[in-house]
């Protein structure tokens, strides 16, 4: 269904302007759901034409129309990966519960918090908690609601939340932020397990590969520079989820 799922990305390109709005305005004072997008720089409200998802940034070649200032590469970069996530997570829902729709909700849902979680984190270092609850109470109420819950499974997918609060805490906050480690017990439920567990390898070897490009090019990132570690764990949920039959090439939890 090709229409359906052009449908399904521009839809996805629409939600990923908004949680741009929301990054940008998240703990300002300013609502997210009052008031015109504005350039930033010189205050003009934006008009329809130059809202269109990603193809306004090309367009305008990146630049406001009114004064020319640059404008951030999250906007494009945000509204493209909402919608490849979408479409990723509709076409794995056809594959598998398309007899489910409310559970799509959910997934579309959880795909705007895992971005809207990536997004701040790069942005300002952190992840609030408000995302990550929310992340976790989407993921838990989709099992819960659609799926048998095996509380073996539920403790055994919280292990990977509970190493990362280990190194938190021993490190005293040095190797690893306290807001990781909330993010996997909504990572681990969504996942459950060995799905959760490949997740933070995953994110792990992702970080340790991005990290060694930056130290070898000239972005001016030393061994002492703080990387945000949430976009890597974001990737790992992501990719266990969409590829667990990838990931039994790795299987080391079971003969």
């Amino acid at each position: 269904m090709p229409m359906l799922n052009l449908i399904i990305f521009l839809f996805g390109l629409a939600v990923g302007s908004f949680l741009n709005s929301i990054v940008f305005r998240y703990n300002t004072g300013e609502r997210v759901t009052k008031g015109r997008s504005r350039c930033f720089n010189c205050g003009k409200e934006l008009s329809w034409a130059e809202l269109i998802p990603v193809l306004s940034f090309l367009i305008q070649r990146g630049k406001c129309k009114n004064c020319s200032s640059k404008i951030s590469w999250q906007y494009p970069a945000g509204e493209f990966l909402t919608g490849i996530l979408f479409l990723a997570f509709f076409i794995e829902w056809q594959k598998k519960f398309f007899d489910r729709p409310a559970l799509l909700v959910f997934w579309f849902l959880i795909a705007a918090f895992l971005i809207l979680i990536t997004l701040y984190d790069v942005k300002h270092k952190i992840i609030p908690d408000s995302f990550s609850y929310s992340f976790l109470a989407l993921a838990f109420l989709s099992k819960f609601i659609f799926f048998e819950i095996n509380l073996l499974d539920l403790f055994l997918s919280l292990l990977p939340a509970l190493f990362l609060f280990c190194l938190w805490f021993f490190s005293r906050g040095r190797w690893m932020g306290l807001g990781d480690a909330k993010l996997m017990i909504g990572g681990g439920i969504f996942l459950g397990f060995p799905g959760s567990i490949y997740a933070v390898l995953l994110g792990f070897w992702i970080g340790a590969i991005f990290g060694i490009l930056l130290l070898l090019g000239s972005s001016g990132i030393t061994i002492k520079s703080e990387i945000p570690f949430g976009p890597f764990l974001v990737l790992g949920i992501i990719f266990a989820f969409l590829f667990p039959d990838f990931l039994n090439y790795f299987n080391f939890f079971y003969a």
